[in-house]
């Protein structure tokens, strides 16, 4: 299959896009537990003014901060990942299966990681990760799904009223 320039940068955009998360993800499992957490807290403070409204006042706590953080961290994984396979091929299940193993080998490359740093490896965060992941994968294939409908609907009308 030849691929178009076009392809080809949004291949490589994909790619570094993806680096780039990976870069964030294990840089973050990397620290030690006293700098995650003040970083938690840091984002915690921020986000808490946002948050209130939805969660109640004083409700979001650190250790929810931290699961979202690793929810949305991996849902993003999931999206480009799935996204790069898209550009690249037409999507069918094999693709995503692919998707879905590569995030899940990137969860848990995140929590052993977390061993080496003073932290705990839990199998809970794996369980969050990889469900950021189906969300994402799943996000994408909605989207993906619209577009396509989308996409032919007006060559449909076209059709339909060019019968008419």
């Amino acid at each position: 299959m030849q691929h178009t320039a076009r392809q080809t940068i949004v291949t490589i955009i994909n790619l570094l896009i993806l680096l780039a998360l990976l870069v964030f993800v294990f840089g973050h499992s990397m620290q030690n537990q006293a700098e995650s957490a003040q970083e938690s807290l840091g984002v915690l403070a921020v986000l808490s003014h946002v948050m209130n409204t939805i969660v109640g006042h004083n409700n979001l706590t650190d250790h929810m901060v931290r699961k979202l953080a690793h929810f949305s961290e991996f849902a993003a994984l999931g999206f480009f990942t799935i996204h790069l396979c898209r550009v690249r091929f037409d999507i069918g299940w094999h693709f995503v299966l692919h998707s879905l193993f590569f995030g899940l080998l990137c969860a848990l490359t995140d929590e052993s990681i977390q061993i080496f740093n003073d932290r705990s490896a839990q199998v809970s965060d794996v369980w969050i990760d990889f469900a950021g992941v189906c969300c994402g994968i799943l996000f994408f294939l909605l989207l993906h799904g619209i577009h396509r409908i989308w996409k032919k609907a007006p060559s449909e009308e076209r059709t339909v009223s060019e019968a008419d």
